[in-house]
């Protein structure tokens, strides 16, 4: 069957999930939570919305201020041709939305998103032809259409972007470059290499959690110590209730990377209920 058309089926079947999920989770006894307990915090956990938007980052306070329509951020594009790590440690883009403090004149000197966009590696709007446009919009139409274009053929998934951006990864779909001065070697140690198997009260919903995976778009600072400190044991409040508030995996796994509606990605032994 064509991508596009499973990828519309599967946007349609995802609203869903959520009440799905919840009773597949509770009839395994997944957690140590009380039933009713479990239910509150399944039922706060955002609805996916439509694959093109996940991971839009509006920026409106300043574009306001100036005048102009909100910036609107799509990780999409990005993540296809850069690593996270590139942004989020090489550019100094914090992790959360407001703790960067870009602003026009930084950009304009090169800092933060004019490292490309100077109209010579990317569009700018240094030069007479400035495409201001092509980040403050009016509504995301045009972007829209863009992503479903470049998401055909691409692996897919039930949630997020509709992309499994790892299987992606893996399987050469995207190369996206790990350094913005080309490619750099970051050797992973190969203690790490086996998969962490985390248990929980029920043996089906048993975590996975593969360092690998993670640091083919990030490196170890990214997480340790800020997300997760290893010395101050600070995982004893790891619960998914914490983690869908926006801590621990949650920081990004509930607005640019797959979302926690996605159980089976992380917690191998459940079903997300459909199969595609």
């Amino acid at each position: 069957m064509d991508s596009g058309i499973m990828r519309k089926g599967m946007r349609v079947l995802s609203r869903a999930v959520p009440a799905c999920a919840l009773v597949l989770v509770m009839s395994s006894g997944g957690s140590a939570m009380d039933r009713s307990e479990l239910a509150k915090v399944l039922k706060t956990i955002p609805p996916n919305g439509p694959f093109a938007k996940f991971g839009n980052v509006t920026m409106r306070t300043r574009a306001k201020e100036a005048g102009m329509a909100p910036v609107v951020f799509p990780h999409w594009v990005h993540r296809a041709r850069y690593t996270c790590r590139v942004c989020h440690l090489e550019l100094n883009f914090g992790m959360k939305r407001g703790d960067t403090g870009i602003t026009r004149a930084l950009y304009t000197k090169g800092k933060f998103c004019g490292v490309c966009h100077n109209g010579t590696t990317a569009f700018g709007v240094q030069k007479a032809d400035a495409q201001c446009h092509r980040c403050h919009m009016e509504n995301t139409r045009d972007l829209d259409k863009r992503f479903e274009e470049f998401a055909e053929g691409l692996p897919l998934a039930s949630f997020g972007n509709g992309i499994d951006w790892a299987a992606a990864y893996r399987d050469g779909s995207i190369r996206p470059m790990n350094s913005i001065n080309g490619e750099i070697a970051l050797p992973f140690p190969d203690k790490l290499k086996q998969p962490l198997k985390l248990g929980t009260a029920s043996p089906r919903s048993d975590v996975s959690f593969s360092h690998q995976e993670h640091f083919a778009e990030l490196d170890c600072s990214s997480c340790h110590p800020d997300i997760f400190n290893i010395k101050m044991k600070s995982t004893t409040a790891f619960t998914m209730e914490t983690n869908i508030y926006g801590n621990f995996c949650g920081a990004c796994h509930m607005l640019v990377s797959f979302p926690m509606n996605d159980c089976r990605r992380c917690h191998k032994g459940m079903s997300n209920s459909i199969g595609y």
